[in-house]
């Protein structure tokens, strides 16, 4: 979301107002709330943002590229729009253009890092979506260096925190669930390494479970190399805007990579509400 800092304190009132409602999910009252900003200023960058996300909302990506191009226009130096721009490609199957238009972003004037980093993976994205592995590697790659760079030194938590977290999470499947698991070993680590990366591994994924899942171990036995789960520190902080939220999303990513353990896919995942 754009820094309102500068704004009239009305229109400011009403946009605040509209990404509540969009946290809560009432797009009738961000409606309501755009409508009334939009007459206090409907070319204000933040007014278009607002704009942007509730069309995507509404799956209306041909208002929502409209919107983002009227937000390049008003502050030409904002890489957000090209960003929001490329989401949308994406999100609606043109990953050729979102590779255009992030290319297009990178070739001109040089980023902040995290902006950098930001269109380089969105870049990786279209790459895979396009069956263009090499482009995925070095844009992926790309993406995971300045990630490490921009998180710095410190951890929002402790890996003793984090660690308790999750075994917090472990601790609240059933029994017959966490015995099954007993062999499983969970790693805790800041990212993917960049050998995962390679392989294809998003590098902002949260969490991964790796080896060979319980379906399809031999019924003599799971063999010396079932497989283990690894967790993801650093990406799970940068996705967590606070420690509750962290907290909830260490426990909905246990439970995705358990379920992976088990055999579902990611269909199943959608339908459990752990995507």
């Amino acid at each position: 979301m754009n820094d309102d800092a500068g704004l009239d304190p009305e229109l400011e009132r009403l946009l605040d107002d509209a990404w509540d409602a969009l946290e809560d999910g009432d797009l009738r009252a961000v409606r309501r709330a755009l409508r009334a900003a939009r007459d206090l200023d409907a070319a204000d960058p933040a007014v278009l943002e607002v704009e942007a996300v509730l069309a995507r909302e509404q799956d209306e990506p041909e208002r929502a590229l409209d919107a983002y191009h009227r937000w390049s226009e008003a502050d030409p130096d904002d890489p957000e729009p090209w960003l929001g721009s490329a989401e949308v490609y994406l999100d609606f199957g043109e990953p050729g253009e979102a590779a255009r238009l992030l290319r297009e972003l990178l070739a001109g004037p040089p980023l902040d890092p995290l902006d950098e980093a930001d269109a380089r993976h969105l870049l990786g994205c279209a790459c895979e979506e396009k069956g263009d592995a090499k482009g995925m590697a070095k844009e992926w790659l790309a993406t995971l260096r300045l990630d490490e760079a921009n998180d710095g030194p410190e951890s929002r938590i402790t890996r003793e925190e984090f660690e308790r977290l999750a075994a917090e999470a472990l601790d609240g499947l059933p029994d017959e669930v966490l015995t099954r698991l007993a062999n499983v070993p969970v790693f805790v680590e800041d990212r993917p390494s960049e050998a995962l990366v390679l392989e294809g591994l998003d590098p902002r994924t949260l969490g991964l479970f790796h080896g060979l899942a319980m379906p399809d171990q031999s019924v003599l036995g799971p063999g010396p190399d079932v497989g283990v789960i690894h967790l993801f520190q650093r990406n799970l902080e940068r996705d967590a805007p606070d420690d509750d939220e962290l907290a909830e999303q260490i426990r909905i990513t246990v439970l995705h990579e358990t379920a992976h353990y088990f055999g579902a896919g990611e269909q199943d995942m959608h339908r459990f509400g752990l995507n």
